[in-house]
């Protein structure tokens, strides 16, 4: 399997048959932009296909672990971002084979759901987790619908997307969002060592375990459909509008509606 065209992940295929991923764009915070986007989607099929690697561990560059979609000059036409957030839900649910995520930093967005669908989460203390979407007018549509409810319960899956607190590694790992939270300095030892045990261990066991548990994502897929759609819809609406220009400007927006003519 060849790797050489990613841009926005470095993509290292190792010996010991674990797929080492690094969304790598330190200097914004890993923000994807549109070709990144795409990329997040598109490693999880070329990961399955892979004959020689067994498992998948994706971390961020720097101090960030992704910080979502790039603000400032967006993702792309909105047909594409609909694409592109559907593959990578759909592809991380659908792999075979087990991923791990590293969180060492802000997780927002997309890149928040990179590292919650993975199957083994791993939260730094120093992870702050932000599903920012209705903060800036946007409908929580990514991933949070169909997996925030299964990891916490419904009452605590609607608190935390509709107020859009922040949450670090240790509430994320008491809530159920992580699998676990360890010191900063620890994460990637504690990463690596799952990953080694994973790849060395019964593969058809594990894939056959994931699998099935992923079941409870599968059977409720058409919950994030309606959210992808809905998503796309709301950021056409002078929320969104109003939404990234008042973070772009550091500001609080204003969603004091004039008009309700377009609300749900």
């Amino acid at each position: 399997m060849q790797y050489e065209d990613y841009e926005f992940l470095q993509v290292e295929p190792g010996e010991d048959r674990i797929l080492r991923i690094t969304m790598n764009r330190p200097d914004k915070l890993n923000a994807a932009g549109e070709k990144g986007h795409g990329e997040q989607g598109r490693i999880w099929k070329d990961f399955d296909r892979d004959p020689d690697m067994n498992v998948a561990l994706i971390t961020g560059a720097g101090r960030a672990f992704a910080a979502g979609g790039d603000i400032e000059k967006g993702l792309g036409p909105l047909t594409t971002d609909i694409r592109d957030g559907g593959a990578l839900v759909r592809n991380m649910v659908n792999c075979r084979k087990p991923i791990i995520s590293a969180i060492n930093g802000a997780a927002v967005g997309g890149g928040l759901a990179v590292a919650l669908l993975a199957d083994i989460s791993i939260a730094s203390e120093k992870a702050v987790l932000i599903d920012g979407h209705t903060k800036i007018g946007l409908v929580a549509g990514d991933h949070a619908a169909l997996v925030w409810p299964l990891a916490m319960g419904m009452a605590r899956a609607k608190y935390h997307l509709l107020m859009c607190d922040r949450i670090d590694g240790r509430e994320a790992e008491a809530l159920g969002l992580v699998s676990r939270c360890v010191p900063h300095e620890e994460l990637m030892e504690t990463a690596e060592a799952v990953a080694q045990k994973l790849a060395t261990g019964p593969q058809f066991a594990l894939q056959g375990t994931k699998v099935a548990l992923n079941g409870w994502y599968t059977e409720h897929m058409s919950i994030f459909e309606h959210s992808l759609y809905a998503e796309a819809l709301s950021a056409t609406l002078p929320d969104s509008v109003n939404g990234k220009a008042a973070v772009l400007r550091g500001e609080e927006a204003d969603f004091a509606p004039v008009d309700d003519s377009y609300l749900f």
